[in-house]
C-alpha cells in the first residue's frame, strides 16, 4: 500500500459541525475501500491566492492516507463533485530508503507555525 497526502479546501461559509461531518465521510469511504487513515489536519480558514467559485477564503484539511490506486481514484471522484469542496489535490508521497515519516519535513506548514518562527 502506498501513502498519499490529500489537501481538501472546503467553502468557508460551511460549520465546524459541517466540516467535521465532511471529514467524517471521507475517512468512511477510505475505509470502505481498504485504506487507511494515518493522520488529520485541520489548517483551519485561509485566504486563497485567487478566487474559486467566488470565494476568497477557504477551510483546509490534510490527510495523510495508505491505500491502492482504487482508494485515490475514488476519493478524487468523490471530491470532484462534492459541492463543498472548491479544490482538492492528491499526491503520492515518495519515502527515502532509510528515513522514517517523522523525519520528513512537511508537504507545507501552516501559517501560524511561520508566524511564531519569526
Amino acid at each position: 500500500m502506498r501513502e498519499y497526502e490529500v489537501i481538501v479546501i472546503y467553502d468557508p461559509n460551511l460549520l465546524e459541525e459541517a466540516i467535521d461531518a465532511e471529514v467524517e465521510s471521507l475517512k468512511g469511504l477510505i475505509l470502505r475501500e481498504k485504506g487507511e487513515v494515518l493522520e488529520v489536519q485541520k489548517w483551519g480558514r485561509r485566504r486563497l491566492a485567487y478566487e474559486i467559485k467566488k470565494r476568497r477564503e477557504g477551510s483546509y484539511i490534510l490527510f495523510v492516507i495508505k491505500g491502492g490506486p482504487a482508494v485515490t481514484q475514488v476519493l478524487d471522484r468523490h471530491l470532484k463533485f462534492a459541492e463543498a469542496v472548491l479544490r482538492h489535490l492528491v499526491v503520492r508521497v515518495e519515502h527515502r530508503k532509510g528515513s522514517g515519516r517523522e523525519k520528513e519535513a512537511p508537504v507545507a506548514a501552516p501559517r501560524e507555525a511561520e508566524r511564531e518562527a519569526s
